[in-house]
């Protein structure tokens, strides 16, 4: 991959990526290589049902894959995008809930198999900002193939993702909040504040 140097004296790769880009570790520049994509990468056969358990792992904590962006799982949060239909969309469109914290957001990229690929690899090197992701990125080639294999199952033709059911209702805090709770919505059956069966 050919290089060149800009006004600032940092060396850029073909994609213009500076080499002065990349995460920062004990005030260590840290950089991936993309060898692994070339600029006519094509996507090689994976696996979607190992995606989804890769996804459960790396990606599940702060994105959603329902076009809602709802969280049906305990333990995650929607920091992040939803990343239902996220093959081929543009980076920045999907709303995000946090928006006040420090860093940026990927911007001017298209989500294909290649942008995938590195950005799950390394996601501020690629995006050329402080993204606002508690992630290191993904080495294993492999892992990120059939992650990528299962994004793409996250589409309007998925009926389970693109129709769920609808949402239930929240499940009220132990005490205090189930307190304020059972006065805010004593008269709706549906908001039972909850109780653990003994």
């Amino acid at each position: 991959m050919s290089s060149s140097t800009a006004q600032d004296g940092a060396t850029r790769d073909a994609r213009g990526i500076s080499a002065l880009v990349g995460n920062i570790q004990g005030a260590g520049k840290v950089r991936s290589d993309f060898s692994d994509v070339p600029d006519n990468f094509e996507l090689p056969a994976g696996s979607a049902k190992r995606g989804q358990k890769l996804f459960k792992k790396h990606c599940a904590q702060c994105h959603s894959i329902y076009a809602d962006n709802r969280t049906p799982r305990q333990g995650t949060s929607q920091i992040g995008p939803t990343l239902f239909n996220v093959y081929g969309r543009a980076s920045g469109e999907a709303e995000i809930q946090q928006k006040m914290l420090m860093g940026g957001r990927a911007e001017g990229l298209v989500w294909n198999a290649a942008t995938l690929m590195n950005y799950m690899k390394n996601p501020r090197q690629v995006s050329q900002s402080n993204v606002q992701m508690n992630f290191r990125g993904i080495d294993d080639f492999k892992t990120r193939v059939d992650i990528i294999h299962y994004l793409k199952t996250l589409t309007w033709e998925n009926k389970q993702l693109a129709e769920p059911l609808d949402r239930p209702p929240n499940v009220l805090c132990v005490f205090p909040f189930n307190v304020i709770g059972h006065f805010l919505h004593k008269d709706d059956p549906s908001m039972k504040p909850y109780r653990p069966a003994l």
